[in-house]
């Protein structure tokens, strides 16, 4: 017994829907690189000092990704960065103010961050730059 062709072709059509919606990454699929949030580096966080007015805290670090209504005094600073291929990579940066004044910061900074968030043919393409200008400042 052979199924006829439109039931066949429904269950295929179906079968390739579900596998679409899967999180199976395919290898011809082109897949966008994602940033979420703020990037703060580490000489966002060293050009903080204690007494700081959040206003002055914000022109270093830009404006913060939540602000909770219950502890208005932390400001969270969150990135997540999603790679069309490779691992995600996340941050979670949380400010402290006390009496109005920056106080601390709790956190890990990414050290290599651009090595992170940024693919190897980029790079490739950023080192081919700088060996031309390079070239060019010689030749001159």
């Amino acid at each position: 017994m052979t199924m006829p062709f439109k039931q066949t072709f429904l269950i295929l059509t179906t079968l390739f829907f579900l596998a679409s919606c899967n999180k199976a990454h395919f290898p011809w699929v082109y897949r966008i690189d994602i940033p979420q949030g703020n990037f703060v580096t580490d000489t966002m966080v060293a050009e903080l000092e204690t007494g700081m007015t959040p206003e002055q805290v914000q022109n270093i670090m830009g404006p913060p990704m939540l602000i909770d209504t219950f502890t208005p005094n932390t400001w969270y600073y969150l990135m997540v960065y999603r790679p069309g291929k490779g691992d995600v990579v996340k941050q979670e940066i949380i400010v402290y103010f006390k009496d109005g004044l920056y106080d601390r910061y709790d956190g890990e900074i990414i050290e290599d961050f651009q090595e992170k968030t940024q693919g190897s043919k980029d790079r490739d393409l950023e080192n081919k730059a700088r060996q031309q200008s390079k070239e060019v400042i010689e030749a001159d």
